[in-house]
């Protein structure tokens, strides 16, 4: 081996078992000489010794790595029994695993991976520092979140993958695939949005409220909002300012939505939705002003962490408004395929953003003009902002009602403003 081609895997296993030895040393600092488990100078030789095995793999053949890795591992077994037999012996193995990792690193440093070996140092040292944030982590974990958390793993990992990916049904509009991948981006996003709120805490403030929540259902947070501003009118501003924020965000989820599935339509809904993202968040602005000296002054819930249940009866409602939206434009045409948007998104805009993507995606047969499904998104967001307007109004205090009205319908309007506009400037 070239000097040139040493060097830098020497010193970056040097390095690296430094980094590994530093922080094992520092968490052991207050033991005596002699009682600590591994520190500085054995993390440093351990990786030393990982280096100069990999390097005599070349002539000594590849097992050679992996006799004095089982030497090592030998030796760590046995010291490791022998701490345990101390009244006040630390039962944890977690140096003895970050050694034996300290191991590999230097023989993945030997055979030139020296990115993927300092990635995987980097990771190693935070989890090894992160020691009380993670415990607090677990012990705050409820059994609820982790079977929400292996539900959607199983149904993105496990069924996702064996789903058929083609059409079925009338107009050949029922993807499973792609209606199962819409479930799993939809249910990914409202337990992203309950982590955040469960995390950072529902008395944060009505900022967060709408910022989080709105991940999950820019509706939900309406109806939670004007509830607490009926009971609490002292915080209508700020819950405003967290209607007009969920707001903002719902447009980015219909953003994300339309991305992966037709990207040739997020071309052209995207100004739309920029638009109506932009007006919701200055009507968000104008209310945190008046309002940057309230106290929310309520309790918010996160809602509930297992999205699954909700996104199997979205899938059901969404293949509904395929099939009905096809035969609506079977029977009137471009005008139907406005009509299941306008009915699809009072209840819930996703439903209608999916079908709209859906239905003019190249892979369906009688392809639905890419500008009447941009229109019919718009015609959602609309008819869902003046549900949400009336729910603000009859739910919740006067001073939430009416200037939250104002914001919603002014965002949904110019959305559909500017999605109409090309049509009406074509020849």
């Amino acid at each position: 081996m070239e000097l040139q081609e040493f060097y830098p895997r020497f010193f970056t296993t040097l390095l690296l078992g430094l980094l590994l030895g530093i922080e094992r040393g520092w968490k052991q600092r207050a033991e005596a000489s002699g009682e600590r488990e591994a520190g500085i100078r054995t993390f440093t030789l351990v990786s030393l010794t990982g280096f100069a095995s990999g390097l005599l793999s070349s002539t000594l053949g590849p097992i050679f790595p992996a006799i004095v890795g089982a030497g090592l591992l030998a030796l760590v077994v046995a010291s490791y029994f022998s701490d345990t037999t101390r009244p006040d012996a630390d039962r944890g193995m977690t140096t003895e695993v970050a050694l034996m990792l300290t191991f590999v690193l230097g023989v993945l440093c030997a055979a030139d991976a020296l990115g993927e070996a300092a990635m995987i140092a980097v990771i190693a040292v935070v989890l090894l520092d992160q020691k009380t944030l993670l415990h607090e982590f677990l012990r705050s974990l409820q059994h609820l979140e982790i079977t929400a958390a292996l539900k959607l793993l199983v149904v993105a990992v496990i069924l996702l993958p064996i789903l058929p990916d083609r059409g079925f049904g009338p107009g050949a509009v029922l993807n499973p695939y792609e209606l199962c991948w819409a479930v799993v981006i939809i249910a990914s996003m409202g337990l992203a949005g309950y982590a955040a709120i469960r995390a950072m805490g529902p008395q944060r403030g009505a900022l967060l409220m709408g910022l989080f929540g709105g991940l999950v259902s820019s509706t939900s947070i309406t109806v939670s909002a004007a509830r607490a501003a009926r009971n609490a009118p002292a915080a209508s501003v700020s819950l405003s300012a967290a209607i007009a924020i969920a707001q903002s965000i719902m447009f980015a989820r219909i953003a994300a939505l339309v991305y992966t599935l037709n990207q040739a339509l997020f071309e052209i809904v995207l100004r739309p939705l920029v638009l109506g993202c932009i007006v919701a968040m200055s009507g968000a602005a104008v209310m945190v002003m008046r309002a940057r000296k309230a106290d929310p002054g309520a309790s918010f819930e996160a809602g509930s962490a297992d999205a699954l249940g909700v996104a199997v009866r979205f899938i059901a409602f969404v293949a509904t408004m395929l099939v009905f939206a096809h035969y609506a434009q079977q029977w009137a045409g471009n005008a139907g395929m406005l009509l299941s948007g306008l009915v699809s998104g009072a209840i819930d805009v996703d439903a209608a953003t999916v079908s709209a993507s859906r239905l003019s995606s190249a892979n369906v047969a009688a392809t639905t003009p890419l500008a009447t499904a941009a229109m019919s998104i718009t015609i959602a967001v609309l008819a869902n902002s003046i549900v949400k307007s009336g729910i603000a109004v009859r739910l919740g205090s006067p001073a939430l009602g009416w200037p939250t009205a104002t914001i919603l319908v002014a965002s949904g309007t110019i959305s559909i403003a500017a999605a109409l506009a090309p049509l009406l400037m074509a020849p």
